[in-house]
């Protein structure tokens, strides 16, 4: 949910600031495709993706020392270890998310009811006359349009619209609106309608709704939709005057005889041609229509650097990646409950507890039995490992545990003797034999090792878990071969692997000779 929300919250901001960008050039400027290209990059980047992130910094908060509501209860019996939160209810993230997602499905049931209530309108609607179903057809050829939409004659007072909703693009035209104009104003009314269709504003309408639905809180979305159909309701004027340039008179009565037949009409949400109706933009609309001037497009040098700055806008988006840290420092409270917990899986409850990484020296294993209540996670996790004849310390944003220094454990003898070594193969000529807990083989010791990398993507996913890796350990100490046993995920097993591949051990040694054996290594990949 945290990643969800962080996603969505991004991209309102870049949003926000590219529509401030976007109405200030368009205070210096009178070209209405211009306008309508930088306000639909305002809608596209509300609902695209971050195809190209750049970091920001966020300030470090530090640790969390001594929050007693940050501690974890563990209640183990022979089991797994499992980690409850002792507090209940629901996060932050969560609580925002689901009333986000709800107004989108009251927003979206609301759309589907109005595209209902047009279906039901269009099924009381009759075809044109043929003269108007001529002029579409001709319209339609001279507008580069493949074919001639469906016209639809309707008895309701609607706005003359596009209607694409699950289906082919139909033209749908008022009865009464059609009875108030001439022939010629009928022609500049059809011709608008045709130019929507030849620039494709009618896929623009899923757009919006798909912005205005999943954005339908954030005011930057219903004012990029008022401005985009603003602007289309523009170019499409340019169109008609450009289509039928004997015709602009005709073309403003029609503009006022529409506005005036749909005058205290309340129009649908969404309707196509809402700034048709528009009074406040009627004059504008008309002085331009009027206007026999013509503009020169833009040189080619200045269109490909618009391109790129718009296609920057769009696709590059600043992403907070730098998460604060959250640990846990020492001091603070946890509670215990175990009986007969693995080892390593209580090591990788602490890790989850606390926030830090925890890396354990390989071969070491046992079972915990404790109950501890309220005491601090570091006394906690010390007593436990004395328990183990181990120990930790710190190594950065990491807990080591280990063997006391110059001290081995000798493993528990297994009842009937120890057992045979197990030879799994040849290296180099020599036998190469599989270590075994309580078997006659010491296992190797780590001399150096490499912390592995976190991939990225299992970062931004928060994939964690362990990695179960089989090292082939030479009679030098070199590894020289990795096989993964098991791993949540495939970049975390590779980035398991190119660390393991850089360890060196002390070797394996089989009555006082070092020997080549398989050997288990676990690598623990855990985010807070």
């Amino acid at each position: 949910m945290e990643t969800l929300l962080a996603a969505g919250l991004t991209n309102a901001a870049t949003a926000a600031i590219l529509a401030i960008a976007a109405a200030a050039i368009a205070r210096f400027t009178r070209r209405p495709s211009l306008w309508y290209t930088l306000w639909l990059v305002v809608l596209l980047r509300l609902l695209a993706p971050p195809l190209l992130a750049i970091d920001l910094p966020v300030p470090e908060l530090g640790q969390l020392g001594g929050d007693a509501t940050l501690a974890g209860t563990v209640a183990v019996t022979g089991g797994p270890v499992a980690v409850a939160n002792p507090e209940s209810g629901w996060e932050p993230a969560t609580i925002i998310m689901a009333i986000w997602f709800a107004g989108a499905l009251v927003f979206l049931g609301f759309a589907l009811a109005q595209s209902r209530h047009l279906s039901q309108i269009l099924r009381s609607g009759e075809p044109p006359t043929e003269l108007v179903v001529h002029r579409v057809r001709e319209l339609s050829f001279d507008l580069g349009l493949r074919r001639a939409p469906a016209t639809i004659v309707v008895p309701d007072r609607v706005p003359p619209m596009l209607w694409a909703f699950l289906g082919a693009v139909r033209l749908i035209l008022p009865a009464e609106l059609l009875t108030r104009l001439n022939r010629s104003e009928t022609d500049t009314l059809l011709a608008h309608e045709l130019a929507h269709l030849s620039r494709r504003d009618h896929w623009v309408r899923h757009l919006e709704l798909a912005a205005l639905t999943l954005f339908w809180w954030n005011p930057v979305a219903w004012w990029a939709t008022g401005r985009v159909r603003r602007a289309q309701e523009l170019c499409c004027d340019r169109k008609v005057g450009e289509l039928l340039p004997g015709h602009r008179r005709a073309y403003a009565d029609t503009l006022v005889e529409t506005a005036r037949f749909l005058s205290g009409r309340r129009l649908p949400l969404g309707s196509p041609v809402r700034a048709m109706a528009d009074l406040n933009q009627l004059k504008g609309r008309i002085l331009m229509i009027m206007s026999s001037e013509r503009r020169r497009n833009l040189s080619l040098p200045i269109r490909l650097t618009a391109a790129s700055i718009l296609l920057a806008a769009l696709v590059i988006t600043p992403v907070l990646t730098a998460e604060p840290d959250h640990q846990l420092a020492p001091g603070a409270p946890i509670t215990l409950s175990l009986e007969k917990a693995d080892l390593n899986d209580v090591l990788t409850t602490f890790s989850e507890i606390t926030g830090f990484e925890v890396l354990a020296e390989p071969g070491i294993s046992g079972t915990v039995t404790t109950e501890l209540d309220g005491v601090p996670w570091d006394q906690a996790l010390s007593k436990i490992l004395q328990q183990q004849g181990l120990k930790w310390e710190f190594d950065g944003q990491q807990i080591i545990v280990r063997r006391p220094s110059g001290e081995r454990l000798a493993p528990p003898a297994p009842p009937n003797g120890p057992a045979p070594p197990q030879v799994t193969g040849r290296l180099d000529g020599a036998e190469v034999f599989r270590y075994i807990e309580g078997g006659p083989i010491t296992p190797p010791e780590v001399v150096s090792k490499v912390a592995p990398s976190y991939p990225e993507d299992a970062r931004k996913n928060k994939i964690m878990g362990a990695v179960v890796a089989e090292l082939l350990v030479d009679d030098t100490g070199v590894v020289r071969d990795v096989e993964i046993k098991k791993s949540p995920a495939d970049d975390l097993a590779m980035a398991a692997i190119d660390a393991l591949e850089q360890w060196r051990f002390a070797p394996a040694t089989m009555d006082g000779e070092p020997v080549a054996v398989r050997y288990i290594v676990t690598v623990m990949f855990w985010l807070e």
